[in-house]
């Protein structure tokens, strides 16, 4: 009897063991910490609005009261008429894996959610978002692979690089 329940536990842990395995494969990758920018909002959907070398994405909004000091703000929550503190993801760790341009000075790279046709010929935004200007990654900034399924990298300017800013 004990030779024979031996080698039915061992099946038994091996199916258990590569179901496992496949779940934590096939686990959707986490989004990766955001990164407080101060960006330009888009209040349009006419494509002939979007400045040159410029693209419309989708970002969360950092929220009521998120300049609360520290920004270069005399009383920590005035922003520039047309801008406002979004909170996109930041670019996940192994991404930049040697082949990829580096960001220029200025700005910082972070993920978004390209606005597509349901937003161009609808006005559809996703739920919790907000759509801003963003300046399209340089060629060879990424060659794909390294990023969450619906996500581009974009790269936004620094807080002192945005127009209307303090020091800026």
């Amino acid at each position: 009897m004990k030779t024979r329940l031996a080698p039915v536990l061992l099946a038994a842990l091996v199916v258990v063991g590569v179901a496992a395995a496949r779940a934590w494969a096939q686990a959707p990758a986490s989004t990766p910490a955001p990164v407080p920018v101060l960006a330009q909002l888009n209040d349009s959907t006419d494509p002939g609005t979007v400045p040159p070398g410029m693209t419309v994405v989708f970002v969360p909004p950092a929220g009521d009261g998120f300049a609360d000091g520290g920004d270069g703000f005399a009383d920590g929550g005035d922003v520039p008429a047309g801008f406002a503190w979004v909170l996109p993801p930041a670019l996940p760790d192994g991404f930049a894996d040697g082949g990829d341009a580096p960001v220029p000075d200025g700005f910082i790279a972070a993920l978004a959610q390209p606005a597509g046709d349901e937003f161009w010929n609808d006005g559809l935004v996703p739920d919790g978002l907000i759509p801003v200007f963003a300046r399209p990654a340089p060629d060879g900034f990424a060659d794909g692979g390294d990023l969450p399924a619906g996500y581009v990298p974009v790269l936004f300017a620094t807080n002192a690089g945005n127009p209307g800013m303090a020091g800026g």
